[in-house]
């Protein structure tokens, strides 16, 4: 929720911005004009992660990088975006069962999403900071759930390393907290 609260609020921010400058471009020049699409358009343009930043803010980056990644990735299953945006080049990977590198890890989840909505994910949290970034969620596939944590590494604000743990959740659990 926190996320989705900054990420309204900065969007709120940033059309009211542009829409200022917009009415004072239209007072000297009204031959500029823009339409309200292409205000909208211009606040989300995507972000793409830059591994060589070192910012005083870079863990505050670093949190908002994992979050964008975990609402693409997690929520919206749209894998190759996440990828493109904060994985663009080398990809360390510590899951035991999957190759290394950024191409097959794409092929694997995208496979692993299909097909599209067979795949519901829920109880999502995140953290981040000090380079090292977490997420913790709840998968439920047709025949099987999983609690999984996804534990990454940043260079800059880019992930360059992955390491995951899943659990099933079989429903028969004598822990009544178990996993969340």
């Amino acid at each position: 929720m926190r996320f989705f609260t900054s990420f309204f609020t900065l969007l709120f921010l940033s059309v009211s911005a542009l829409a200022l400058v917009v009415r004072e471009d239209a007072a000297v020049a009204t031959t500029d004009a823009v339409t309200d699409a292409e205000l909208t358009t211009a606040s989300l343009k995507p972000k793409v992660c830059n591994p060589y930043y070192k910012g005083y803010d870079l863990a505050q980056k670093q949190y908002e990088a994992l979050a964008d990644y975990a609402d693409l990735f997690i929520n919206k299953q749209d894998v190759l975006t996440a990828f493109n945006r904060y994985i663009p080049g080398v990809y360390k990977q510590h899951n035991p069962y999957a190759e290394q590198g950024r191409d097959f890890a794409i092929q694997y989840l995208i496979n692993g999403f299909t097909p599209r909505g067979s795949v519901k994910t829920t109880n999502l949290t995140f953290f981040a900071g000090q380079g090292y970034g977490m997420t913790h969620f709840k998968m439920a596939m047709p025949d099987i759930t999983f609690a999984v944590v996804d534990y990454f590494k940043f260079q800059g604000t880019c992930i360059v390393e992955h390491w995951d743990v899943l659990q099933q959740i079989t429903g028969t659990e004598p822990n009544p907290i178990a996993f969340f």
